[in-house]
C-alpha cells in the first residue's frame, strides 16, 4: 500500500526544519554535513556509517536526536521504493536497520504488515505513526504534512476495519491514539440534512428533571422590626488625606499585546478537516444484533465517548452493495439505532442522531486496488461515527 504523500524525499525532509550549522561546532557541522540523501539501498551502509559518527560526535543531543531521526526516514524512503517494485523481503530488511523511530519507519512497517496480510499489526503501525508525527518532540510540525497525516487516518481506519477491532486506537478506559486521538482533539458533528436524518434524536435516558419546591421549605423570618440602623458616623471623625496630585499610577496595559499563539500541530490541523471516523462495529448476517466481536467494539466506542465527555453523536449505517438497496438501506438505518439504543443503555449520557444510507455512499479507499473484493465489501460495511461536545 504506497502512501505517495510520504514516499518522496521532499515530503520526508520536510521534517527536519533544525538549523544544525548554527548550533554546532565546527567539528559537529562538518560530521553532520555527511548526511545527505541517498537514492539506493547500496548507499545505507554509508549513510549508517555516516550517522555512527554523528552518535560520536560533540553534536548536542538535540542534534544527535534529529540526525537519528532524518536518518530513519532517508531509510524509510529508500525501503518504500524497494517495496514498490515488489520487494517486500528487501524493504523489510532495509527498515530493520533504521536506528530510531520516525513516521515513516512506522508507516513504512504498516505497509509491510498489510501486505502480509496482518491488519491488526498494520492499524497499530499506522495509529502510531500518526502519534509520532504530532508529536513536536519527534517530528517538527510544518503544514506540508497534514495531507500525511489524513492518509495515515485513512489507512489505520481500512486496516481496523479489516482487523475488527479498534484496540490499536481506543485503550481500556476509552483512552485513545491514532485516528481516535484525532478524533477527540478536533471531530466535530457534520451538519445534517433533516430530509436524510432516518430517526429523531434519541431521548437521553440519563436526564432528570429538576426536583419540585420542598413543600415543607419555610422561608427565612422577616427583618425583626426592633431592629435599629448602627449610630451615624462621629462628627469628630477626620477622613484620611487625599491622594498625592503628583501620583502617577503605573502604565496601563500594552493595548497591542496579543497571548500568544496556540502552537501548530500536524495531527490537529488534520483532525479539522475530518467530518467522521468509521469503525469495525459488525453485526449478524442480514441482521441489526450486534455480534459477539460487534459487542465488545461498542463497549469500547462507549468508554472512548465517556472518557472524552462526548455530548452529541450522530451515527450512521452503511451497507455493503449485495442484494437489494432498498433492503440495504432499511437495514443500515436498523443497524445505527441498535448501536444507539446500546449506547444508551451502557450510561452514554450524549444526544444521538442516527442515519442510514444502505450502499448509496461507498467509503473512499485509499487505494481500492490492493484490496479483494471481500476486503472492500467488508470495509463498506462500516458503522460511520461523527462526535460533537
Amino acid at each position: 500500500m504506497r502512501v505517495s504523500s510520504y514516499s518522496h524525499a521532499a515530503a520526508l525532509l520536510v521534517a527536519f526544519g533544525l538549523p544544525f550549522a548554527a548550533q554546532a561546532d565546527t567539528a559537529c557541522t562538518n560530521v553532520l554535513a555527511g548526511l545527505k540523501p541517498i537514492s539506493t539501498p547500496a548507499q545505507v551502509p554509508d549513510l549508517l556509517a555516516v550517522w555512527k559518527a554523528i552518535e560520536a560526535s560533540s553534536c548536542d543531543a538535540r542534534q544527535v536526536l534529529a540526525a537519528r531521526s532524518q536518518t530513519s526516514a532517508l531509510i524509510a524512503q529508500i525501503a518504500q521504493d524497494v517495496l514498490d517494485s515488489g520487494d517486500a523481503a528487501g524493504a523489510e530488511a532495509l527498515i530493520k536497520q533504521a536506528p530510531g523511530m520516525h513516521w515513516a519507519v512506522q508507516a513504512l512497517r504498516g505497509d509491510l504488515a498489510a501486505k502480509r496480510g496482518d491488519r491488526g499489526e498494520a492499524a497499530r503501525m499506522y495509529n502510531a505513526a500518526i502519534d509520532t508525527l504530532g508529536d513536536p518532540g519527534q517530528t517538527v510540525q510544518n503544514e506540508a504534512l497534514v495531507p500525511v497525516a489524513e492518509q495515515l487516518a485513512a489507512l489505520a481506519q481500512e486496516n481496523m476495519m479489516l482487523a475488527g477491532s479498534m484496540e490499536s486506537s481506543v485503550t481500556r478506559g476509552g483512552g485513545s491514539s491514532g485516528v481516535m486521538k484525532m478524533a477527540s482533539r478536533g471531530l466535530s458533528v457534520e451538519k445534517v440534512n433533516a430530509e436524510h436524518a432516518a430517526a429523531p434524536a434519541q431521548p437521553d435516558s440519563a436526564y432528570q428533571p429538576p426536583a419540585q419546591p420542598d413543600p415543607a421549605y419555610v422561608p427565612p423570618a422577616q427583618p425583626d422590626p426592633a431592629y435599629q440602623p448602627p449610630a451615624q458616623p462621629d462628627p469628630a471623625y477626620t477622613p484620611p488625606a487625599q491622594p498625592d496630585p503628583a501620583y502617577q499610577p503605573s502604565a496601563q496595559p500594552e493595548a497591542a499585546y496579543q497571548p500568544p499563539a496556540q502552537e501548530y500541530n500536524v495531527v490537529q490541523a488534520a483532525a479539522a478537516h475530518l467530518d467522521s471516523v468509521f469503525l469495525p462495529i459488525r453485526f449478524g448476517f442480514d441482521s441489526d444484533r450486534l455480534d459477539a466481536a460487534g459487542t465488545k467494539e461498542a463497549l469500547r466506542l462507549s468508554e472512548f465517548i465517556k472518557a472524552n465527555n462526548v455530548g452529541t453523536l450522530i451515527i450512521t449505517g452503511h451497507t455493503d452493495d449485495v442484494g437489494d438497496a432498498n433492503y440495504n438501506l432499511d437495514l443500515s438505518v436498523r443497524r445505527a439505532r441498535s448501536l444507539a439504543d446500546f449506547l444508551l443503555s451502557d450510561g452514554v449520557y450524549a444526544r444521538i442522531t442516527i442515519i442510514g444510507k444502505g450502499e448509496s455512499e461507498p467509503p473512499v479507499y485509499t487505494d481500492a486496488s490492493v484490496y479483494s473484493i471481500e476486503e472492500l465489501r467488508t470495509i463498506a460495511r462500516r458503522v460511520e461515527v461523527a462526535f460533537g461536545y
